[in-house]
């Protein structure tokens, strides 16, 4: 489209004063991407009916959804980083995942692009998660690590609306294209797989070492952390969580069970 000049109020994608229309500043792109290990649940697919229909009625310049993508595999570290590698055949600036038990506001995209901009200091939060319950006894997404347990402790609450963590889950995550262009200079194209950290002092014969697993999303923000980008967890209005519960509210029992089939702990049978 052409240019054109006329004088009068705003109108259409141009902004018009006295001179030449100047066009208007485009939102940012952001590509919506969903793994799927083999069912979605009926809030999220009602949710993602909402975004794309409140996005798709936008202005050209307003819309910020410019795709959706999902995968589906047995692996979510995998699915992740193939959702990954599409968004980065895309022009977008945004990758925001979400999980496909999340239940989610149709306005969730502008949320989380507002959530970027860092009034504080030149530039933008590369890496932003929405707060959901995790379940399992994790109450936020935010994780701090503890170097002296070795393990990665659970933040139960959130100590303020938006905050810097160590790492977060990636059950709602928005990230920029070049927190993931970083990574791969440095490491390829493994940003959500998983990495093993070792828990065994040195010496220690390697018949006998020991390491610490961390799933994909801590790995990630690992990843992103050591090229030089924050993770904030901030909290958001209108999302929530729909985990699947077990038939039995046994928890103990179901637990014990697990534990017998695993090969750990020790299953206590009734009768």
């Amino acid at each position: 489209m052409k240019p054109l000049r006329v004088h009068g109020p705003m109108i259409g994608e141009y902004r018009i004063s006295d001179g030449p229309f100047t066009p208007l500043r485009m939102k940012p792109k952001v590509v919506v991407g969903y793994p799927v290990g083999g069912s979605v649940t009926l809030p999220f697919h009602a949710s993602m009916l909402q975004l794309l229909a409140y996005e798709i009625t936008k202005p050209d310049h307003e819309r910020l959804l410019s795709k959706i993508s999902h995968t589906q595999g047995l692996y979510v570290g995998d699915n992740r980083n193939m959702l990954a590698q599409e968004f980065m055949k895309t022009d977008a600036e945004w990758l925001l995942q979400i999980d496909t038990d999340i239940e989610f506001p149709k306005t969730l995209l502008e949320t989380m692009v507002g959530l970027t901009l860092n009034q504080s200091v030149a530039g933008e939060r590369k890496i932003v998660a929405a707060n959901v319950p995790l379940g399992g006894g994790f109450e936020t997404v935010a994780f701090q690590w503890d170097p002296q347990a070795g393990i990665w402790a659970n933040y139960k609450s959130l100590p303020e609306d938006l905050f810097r963590c160590d790492a977060a889950a990636t059950a709602v995550m928005l990230v920029h294209r070049e927190v993931f262009e970083e990574i791969a200079s440095a490491h390829g194209q493994c940003w959500f797989h998983h990495m093993y950290i070792p828990k065994s002092p040195e010496g220690t014969r390697p018949a006998d070492f020991e390491f610490h697993s961390i799933g994909e999303d801590t790995a990630f923000c690992q990843r992103a952390k050591a090229a030089g980008y924050q993770t904030w967890v901030a909290r958001v209005p209108g999302l929530r969580h729909h985990k699947t519960r077990a038939l039995s509210e046994d928890f103990g029992r179901a637990m014990s069970m697990a534990g017998e089939d695993s090969g750990v702990g020790e299953l206590v049978r009734e009768g």
